[in-house]
């Protein structure tokens, strides 16, 4: 312990010795230290924009049941099915108890245009069920939701995301009773919901914001002409239930698509194993050219060690004559080599400091980087461990340095 506590002592002595060595030796640490740290800000960002969409959209709980081809086999016969219907949440309600809400959705091709006293601005329109505003988390600022009766009654009401009302409605007049045109049909305006933002940085959530609701029914009606629905989700009231929520699932769609198998079922958890493959994908890739500036500080360190040594052939040659092992030399110039490592990495934890916080002024909100006190020591500790593999090299060669050699240089 003695020898490491000098050794750290002459690194730093080395430091303030070279100044502009030192400085140009600890740039390489420095620049692979916060591009190290922030790679892990931006890969937390990711992470937490991913985990808040799920959230936002039904949990890891829900199934999303999807179109795709029948068997080669069923190919003559798949125009028995009548797709994904409205019949489909009925009979998955009925028959599968397992399933906490189930809810349908169309939207409007291409998009739909909304007017209001000249004002005007073009979003999707989503026909939905009471259900979607519960498993997608939506909450009514002012107003209410569309319920049972609006569907029933294909009512020609519209529920407003924040941004839209805000758009569309002047300033001081209640958005609530006020009749706004969709694609030239009208519409009444019986709900607002509340402005959603990020928990960091107050940045607006624009997909929640700019969502406009109508009923189901009254989109089918009056903008398709087949009763299909685009979207068909389960939500269950616990994960462990999902294997035999799927069996169950599978079995209902069997019987309302007639035997065709034209459609299969998607959880959540595919979905965030994809999000493992692309998180792995980025710390790979990022850490790669972390790694890259950190391997090249180290190569700066063993070049100046190598150096140091050159000078300090003699002083080497009079401790070894004094009774030093060579253990002894050996801790002493690893210890040096992790100390200007150790301090580039200090300082490249301020610069990265520094770049999470530019990150975080011009990255989207929903994908914000997070600076953690774990990646400040894992920059640290990288930058330690870089050190003593760029020092091993210069320290071996300096312990097997003659005394009687060494005695003799100038």
């Amino acid at each position: 312990m003695r020898l490491l506590f000098l050794g750290i002592i002459s690194g730093w002595h080395e430091v303030l010795a070279h100044k502009l060595r030192s400085f140009l030796t600890l740039f390489g640490i420095v620049l692979g230290a916060a591009a190290l740290v922030g790679m892990l800000g931006v890969v937390k960002g990711l992470l937490r924009g991913w985990e808040a969409m799920i959230y936002e959209t039904g949990g890891i709980e829900r199934i999303s049941v999807q179109v795709k081809r029948p068997p080669d086999v069923q190919r003559e016969k798949a125009a028995l099915s009548p797709g994904r219907t409205l019949n489909d949440v009925d009979a998955i309600l009925a028959a599968v108890p397992l399933a906490q809400r189930v809810t349908a959705e169309v939207t409007i091709a291409g998009g739909s245009r909304l007017y209001f006293q000249g004002r005007a601005t073009s979003q999707y329109v989503r026909g939905v069920l009471p259900a979607s505003f519960v498993m997608d988390r939506f909450d009514v600022e002012s107003g209410r939701l569309i319920g049972e009766l609006d569907n029933e009654l294909q009512t020609q009401v519209v529920v407003l995301g924040a941004t839209v009302a805000e758009t569309l409605i002047p300033r001081g007049l209640d958005p609530i009773g006020q009749n706004i045109t969709i694609n030239g049909q009208p519409f009444t305006v019986v709900g607002v919901l509340k402005e959603y933002q990020f928990a960091m940085g107050g940045g607006r959530y624009n997909t929640k914001n700019s969502a406009v609701f109508i009923p189901l029914t009254t989109c089918q009606t009056l903008f398709r002409l087949d009763e299909n629905v685009d979207v068909l989700n389960v939500q269950l009231a616990d994960i462990a239930d999902m294997p035999h929520a799927l069996e169950q699932i599978t079995n209902v769609l069997h019987q309302t698509h007639r035997g065709i198998q034209d459609t299969r079922l998607e959880t959540r958890e595919d979905l965030l194993q994809r999000f493992e493959e692309t998180r792995k994908s980025y710390v790979y890739s990022l850490g790669g050219v972390a790694g890259i500036g950190l391997v090249v500080g180290g190569i700066g360190i063993m070049n100046v060690m190598l150096a140091s040594i050159s000078e300090r052939v003699r002083e080497i040659g009079v401790r070894r004559a004094l009774g030093a092992k060579r253990t002894d030399i050996l801790v002493q110039i690893l210890a040096e080599s992790l100390t200007i490592a150790v301090a580039g990495g200090i300082v490249g934890m301020v610069a990265s400091m520094g770049l999470i916080a530019i990150l975080q002024k011009v990255v989207v909100a929903s994908n914000r980087p997070e600076l953690s006190p774990a990646a400040l020591v894992i920059g640290v500790v990288f930058s330690g461990l870089i050190g003593v593999l760029a020092g091993l090299y210069p320290a071996i060669r300096a312990s097997r340095l003659s005394p009687v050699e060494a005695l003799r240089t100038n």
